[in-house]
């Protein structure tokens, strides 16, 4: 018998955009034909990191495509399943899409929906008139967009790029702002002839402790004045658990923002468009879009140098999912403070009650706004044979496995220097969909379970 990607395929290949769909997923899909189309659009022009395993019926993020209700997802430093909102928003841009009469509108039905997430993105990071918006499949391909731009203003010159190391950034980002391919079969292949050092600065001590903000920003400058090229600093305004490094990047070099997270505020963020920094963010991490979609906001005065294709449907699908979060987020924004405050007590007494998990230091709370404080819960976990000893993140693996097995996604495990962690987030979706009941109860009810089991 023919499989489900077979029959629906036909239906699909004409508005998608790029890539054909990952025929895998298709297979675990028993709903409504153009349900499975809309799927099939969504995931489009991904990367392995959107590709379903038949098995499992998630991404290798745990990650189902389509809204799962009976998930308590806490994972939003990683990776949310789609919601409800994004989903039907995704859903209506298939359609309109879909239904146009001939490529020429599909098209131009296509380039008007990228046209308005852009505008979205633009309006609620308050920088209309400062910058413009770039849609990108992912945050690290928004990063690798990023590279090269800066690049291309001075295409003769060396470049050192300086970040934060990859346990706190992701796998694929040294190779990103290396110019390189990131994923796939030509991984580490150079996408550009300039030529880039990458220097990652550890942002943790040898015990797993943040380390001061003057401590890492010296690290930062150090690197910065021994570079064998022109110095390129990525700010990450929220790494994987939550910390702001360079708080203070040296004078002189160039600056991109990685707030890939997007735990930051609009007015942050048009601080940082108005020095020049291009911004790199993401809609499927706190607003817990689909896995993935990125965007550059390239100030006004770099945009010159900007020669970005339109993205593709799976692009502007993913990005209107997200939109629709940000748009529901947006105007609740001001109450957000308190919500927050009251999840973070709640996952403090938790964590208490675990008797082999230990809190990780994190962000610090910086000030009133829901942006300044901290909404990723780093912990780790003791080794019940050796309670003197923290688990490897790779000895984590089972533990997050069995909990998304049990139907709770955390954020994948971390490396924290010696040992791994755990992490616990708050995304927008939590808030703006459920401020009485986050499921906090099941999540440690899980957890103990899966920590004594």
């Amino acid at each position: 018998m023919d499989s489900l990607a077979e029959k629906i395929l036909p239906t699909v290949q004409p508005v998608l955009a790029t890539a054909r769909p990952n025929a895998d997923v298709l297979e675990t899909i028993v709903s409504r034909p153009d349900r499975d189309a809309v799927i099939a659009a969504l995931l489009s022009g991904g990367d392995s990191r959107t590709v379903v395993d038949g098995g499992t019926g998630a991404n290798k993020y745990l990650c189902p495509p389509h809204p799962r209700h009976d998930l308590a997802c806490f994972a939003s430093c990683t990776a949310s399943p789609i919601g409800d909102r994004g989903f039907e928003r995704a859903t209506q841009v298939f359609a309109d899409i879909s239904e146009a009469a001939s490529p020429r509108l599909r098209a131009e039905r296509l380039a008007r929906h990228e046209s308005v997430i852009k505008a979205g993105l633009v309006e609620h990071f308050s920088v209309a008139g400062l910058a413009d918006a770039v849609l990108c499949p992912s945050g690290t391909d928004a990063l690798l967009t990023a590279a090269l731009l800066l690049a291309a203003g001075r295409p003769e010159q060396k470049i050192t790029a300086i970040l934060p190391c990859a346990a706190e950034t992701g796998t694929g980002v040294p190779l990103a702002v290396a110019c390189r391919r990131f994923d796939g079969p030509e991984l580490g292949a150079a996408v550009s002839d300039v030529t880039i050092e990458t220097v990652e600065i550890p942002l943790r001590t040898e015990h797993g402790e943040p380390r001061t903000e003057d401590a890492t920003s010296d690290a930062f400058a150090a690197a910065a004045a021994a570079a064998t090229g022109r110095p390129v600093i990525y700010l990450t305004h929220g790494t994987k658990t939550g910390l702001i490094a360079p708080a203070h990047p040296p004078a002189g070099a160039d600056v991109i923002v990685d707030a890939c997270q997007a735990r930051i505020s609009p007015a942050t963020v048009a601080a940082y468009i108005a020095r020049g920094w291009p911004v790199v963010l993401t809609g499927s991490k706190f607003f817990g879009g689909p896995a993935f979609s990125g965007a550059v906001l390239v100030p006004r005065a770099r945009r010159s140098k900007t020669a970005a294709e339109g993205a593709t449907l799976g692009t502007v699908m993913r990005g209107a999912a997200s939109m629709a979060v940000i748009e529901a987020f947006r105007p609740r924004a001001a109450e957000m403070a308190a919500l927050l405050r009251d999840r973070a007590a709640t996952v403090a007494r938790g964590l208490a009650s675990l008797p082999h998990a230990i809190p990780v230091g994190g962000l610090r709370p910086r000030g009133p706004q829901w942006a300044d404080l901290p909404s990723i819960f780093t912990f780790a976990v003791r080794d019940p044979a050796q309670p003197g000893r923290l688990l490897s993140a790779a000895e984590l693996r089972p533990i997050y496995q069995r909990l998304a097995q049990a139907g709770v996604l955390l954020g994948q495990p971390v490396g924290l220097g010696p040992f791994g962690g755990l992490r616990i987030a708050v995304g927008a979706r939590d808030l703006v969909d459920a401020p009485d009941s986050l499921g906090v109860s099941a999540m440690f009810d899980a957890l103990r379970g899966a920590l004594e089991g």
